[in-house]
């Protein structure tokens, strides 16, 4: 597959389309929509406005997601942003030679050598970023201007007024020839515009020869640089030409931006004079024109508003719309009226939503499509016991940066967390020895102990005190195993996986070495694999493509005869040539032309929208035992999607658990299809990833899941190290509910071992059991035993020769391991 483009790769691309659109422009059909567009965004760049015409003509007024919200109006959902570029400049400090503020030359110290000083330079730098338009999002109106100059302009002699004040020289009304519209003189440095024409001509003349007499004014630019250096070669007059395009481009900008309709322009003489001209040339005189039409737009809404106030003409209706800036992060200002007070869990939510866009809000409106529902979701799941994935991310913020701002507000948040949120587990680091790890039951607290160094399981069991607060019952295990006298700090959460992992590695490794000879008589089974996409040469992968010079990404890769195949069923095909170039062919005697051991290739498109394609995937339907045999049996964490069957008697489909309560109904796995399995990437909480799931399947659906979307009623199974859970999709949320599929079988040995059922957590805590002498005498009789009993029976031996926990510390070897604990910087005390 084709890797991501670089911000560098990405600038270098739109800066060739910024030329290719510059050249464009200047033919004469396209000149005058291309001002049209610029005299929409007047305060941006000249490579920005070319930007939003090529992706945007229609454009009317841009922001990015965040600026959009303040004016209460949000991004639609589906909608693309508009690429522009952002100046993203940092500061550096540098060593430089301190200069004499006289002379120039470097200064000495005592000893003769140059003295150094810090001095710190902004480095400019820029990236792509995302922009919206007005018609890409919804929401609340926007203001207008309360006067729009369509025709006769209204308040046209306050409008003309403004014009006066803006004007870089006098401004005069007065009867001259009707075949001129009025001029601007250089010597007598005024304007003069005819009297009797329209209101809305009037105005574009005016705003025609303020253009000359800003830009053209020779004389006063000459005595200007005469004033402040006599020598100075004076400036040379631009040719006629070059002059009008300017002026009639101004003129035809500035009355787009305010409304008034200036009939067809002709701007045919731009073409023919622009044809030969080099691009620095043509990008130079469109940089003029939008510096001096957003200078003189700039002015006349000011001096209008002035008019307007003193002459006591109403501008109430017009309000402040988005500014015409490159979109950031900002503040709101204090002068918005204070938000209604919200509740602590909604509060947190919202403060840990602002706290994710102010850390890296490029990263944030690429991940979050809308911002309010983010924060509501959010919000439910913080109330439901969902916290460790927002945990998990706060505390890599602590891990990954520099203590300073973020990182104080990253702690503050977690504290926030700690007190408001119902957290359900807890990882603790005891004394720098001893991890404990926490867990809410229904009848108290289930706790496990692990070695530091080792990661090795030490002890575990359950307190009956679900009166307890967390942090008090994690105090009162300490107490019990005379741990925590020295420190008790925090530990990422994510480091729970990797203790779990490890102890089931080592109880695995004990039970193999314990049964080796009988381990070894059994044949080895092949894995079953989990569902995979239906590749159209199911003999071919992306690899093969690629190695053949083809990493786009978007065909897939077939031999000669299943293309010739598919070219029969009316897919389009192709030819992989010259390094990677992908040729069509369209006559099945092409096949004969090209070169032995060419590959061949189709649309993954093309290829997703057959009905082979769909006939590959819902055959899945007619292997689920098989199907989830493999999701039972695979080695990695992966999950299963569960629906419920079309030929439901129940009629169970999109009721919610309490429906099914108040029915007497249970979920049955006769009663549902599986549709969908694969590996589960995505780390984070129970909570978290079944929310991630829940949003693919219904928003990024993956291109062979041919069901419906996720829904009420929908049954997620999730493996994660070794342990299968199955969780009904409900109305509000997940609900685990247990009996859906077999046990795994690190489950069905603690079910088998366990006294009380609730310290059924993955590890093997207690319970009487076969002694290893006895399950080795059983073995040497020939009878079967089960490996977990063993593994068991060992683990339990090996405790029973210990008398405490901190014994066993004092005992314990250091041992290097594969995985690391926490850093320092990520613990913090209780």
């Amino acid at each position: 597959m084709a890797d991501k483009p670089t911000n560098k790769e990405r600038l270098k691309e739109l800066g060739e389309k910024i030329e290719a659109g510059i050249r464009e422009v200047f033919d004469s059909g396209k000149y005058a929509e291309y001002l049209k567009v610029m005299s929409r965004f007047p305060t941006y760049s000249v490579n920005n406005q070319m930007l939003i015409r090529l992706q945007r003509p229609n454009a009317t007024k841009v922001a990015g997601y965040n600026k959009w919200q303040q004016f209460e109006r949000q991004v639609k959902r589906g909608e693309h942003g508009i690429t522009i570029i952002a100046p993203t400049p940092y500061k550096k400090k540098i060593e430089e030679q301190k200069l004499d503020p006289d002379t120039k030359a470097p200064m000495l110290d005592a000893n003769g050598k140059v003295v150094m000083e810090e001095k710190e330079i902004e480095i400019p730098t820029f990236r792509p970023i995302k922009v919206f338009d007005y018609a890409q999002t919804e929401g609340k109106p926007l203001p207008q201007l309360a006067a729009d100059l369509f025709g006769n302009v209204q308040h046209y002699e306050a409008f003309m007024e403004a014009l006066r004040r803006t004007s870089p020289v006098p401004l005069t009304i007065e009867p001259m020839q009707d075949n001129m519209d009025g001029f601007f003189s250089p010597t007598a440095q005024r304007i003069a515009i005819r009297q009797g024409m329209s209101e809305v001509q009037t105005v574009c003349a005016c705003i025609h020869e303020m253009t000359h007499a800003t830009l053209h004014n020779y004389e006063k630019q000459r005595m200007e640089a005469a004033a402040g250096d006599p020598s100075k070669e004076p400036p040379k007059p631009k040719p006629h030409q070059i002059e009008e395009i300017e002026a009639e481009s101004t003129s035809y900008m500035v009355c787009q931006y305010f409304g008034i309709e200036t009939g067809e322009n002709s701007f045919g003489y731009v073409a023919s004079y622009c044809k030969d001209r080099e691009l620095s040339e043509l990008r130079a005189c469109l940089n003029t024109i939008n510096k001096t039409a957003g200078s003189m737009i700039a002015g006349i809404e000011k001096h209008f508003a002035e008019v307007c106030k003193e002459q006591g003409i109403d501008l109430s209706e017009q309000k402040n719309e988005p500014e015409q800036t490159v979109p950031a992060a900002e503040e709101p200002s204090a002068e918005e009226p204070a938000a209604p007070e919200l509740d602590p869990i909604d509060q947190l939510a919202s403060d840990i939503d602002q706290f994710a866009f102010d850390f890296d809000p490029y990263e944030y409106r690429d991940q979050v499509e809308d911002r309010e529902a983010e924060v509501k979701d959010l919000a439910a799941s913080l109330r439901h016991g969902g916290a460790r994935g927002v945990q998990d991310w706060l505390q890599s913020v602590l891990d990954e940066n520099e203590p300073g701002e973020d990182t104080a507000k990253a702690a503050e948040l977690m504290q926030r967390l700690d007190q408001l949120a119902p957290v359900q587990e807890k990882l603790l680091l005891l004394d720098e020895a001893v991890y404990l790890h926490l867990q809410t039951t229904e009848g108290g607290y289930d706790y496990t102990l692990y070695d530091k160094d080792t990661l090795r399981q030490m002890d575990g069991g359950q307190l009956d005190a679900p009166e307890l607060p967390l942090s008090t019952a994690a105090l009162k295990i300490c107490e019990m195993h005379d741990l925590g006298g020295q420190s008790i700090k925090y530990a990422p959460l994510a480091m729970i996986e990797t203790l779990q992992e490890a102890a089931y590695q080592q109880m695995q490794e004990a039970a193999a070495q314990a049964a080796a000879p009988e381990s070894t008589m059994l044949p080895d089974a092949p894995e079953q694999a989990l569902d995979e996409y239906p590749m159209p040469d199911p003999m071919l992968t992306l690899d093969d493509l690629e190695k053949c010079g083809y990493r786009d990404g978007d065909m897939l890769p077939l031999s000669k005869e299943r293309a010739m195949e598919l070219y029969e069923r009316d897919l389009t095909v192709y030819a992989v040539v010259d390094g990677g170039s992908a040729e069509m062919l369209f006559d099945r005697e092409e096949f004969d032309t090209q070169a032995a051991g060419t590959m061949y290739a189709v649309s993954r498109e093309e290829w997703e929208e057959s009905p082979e394609f769909d006939a590959r995937v819902q055959d899945r339907l007619n292997h689920q035992e098989e199907r989830e045999r493999a999701f039972l049996s695979h080695e990695g964490d992966c999950f299963a999607i569960y629906q419920v069957a079309e030929n439901d008697p129940q009629r169970l489909r999109f009721m919610n658990m309490d429906w099914l309560n108040a029915h007497d109904l249970s979920v049955e796995r006769g009663n549902y299809d599986l549709v969908y399995t694969a590996p589960l990437p995505e780390t984070g909480s129970m909570d978290g990833r079944l929310h991630k799931l829940f949003e693919q399947f219904n928003f990024r659906r993956p291109a062979d899941f041919h069901s419906p979307s996720m829904s009420v009623s929908d049954i997620v199974a999730i493996k994660r190290d070794g342990v299968v859970s199955c969780h009904y999709c409900d109305s509000v949320g997940f609900q685990e509910i247990p009996g859906f599929l077999p046990s795994n079988p690190l489950k069905n040995a603690e079910m088998t071992v366990e006294d009380d059922y609730g310290m059924i957590d993955g590890i093997i805590n207690n319970g009487p059991k076969a002694t290893v002498a006895e399950l080795e005498a059983q073995a040497r009789s020939g009878q079967p035993i089960s490996l977990m009993d063993l593994a068991d029976a060992v683990h339990r031996e090996e405790r029973d020769k210990k008398k405490s926990v901190m014994e066993q510390l004092r005992q314990s070897p250091k041992q290097e391991r594969k995985k690391t604990a926490p850093k320092k910087s990520a613990e913090r005390e209780l």
